[in-house]
């Protein structure tokens, strides 16, 4: 199942990197990094760093989902599920 999780995120994290191509959005990962697309600075989505190394990729997934419902919907179940099996 964690495979299976793992799948989706990556496809979603994937189809939103092309949406926010699509839409000309920069994105800026922590404070320090950035991927320009456009010139316009503020047509930016700010993906805060939690840890050294690490990005919340949340708005990313959402941008993925909005086009790819019925895999969003898979990830959502599969990780609830996951989480009700690990609190057992």
């Amino acid at each position: 199942m964690r495979y299976h999780i793992k799948q989706l995120k990556r496809f979603l994290i994937h189809e939103g990197m092309k949406e926010a191509a699509k839409r000309g959005k920069n994105l800026q990962f922590g404070l320090k990094e950035r991927a320009i697309i456009n010139e316009n600075v503020f047509d930016n989505i700010y993906l805060p760093e939690l840890e050294p190394g690490k990005v919340d990729v949340s708005r990313i997934l959402f941008l993925g989902a909005e086009n790819n419902f019925d895999e969003a919907k898979k990830f959502v179940i599969y990780q609830n599920m996951l989480e009700q099996l690990s609190n057992k």
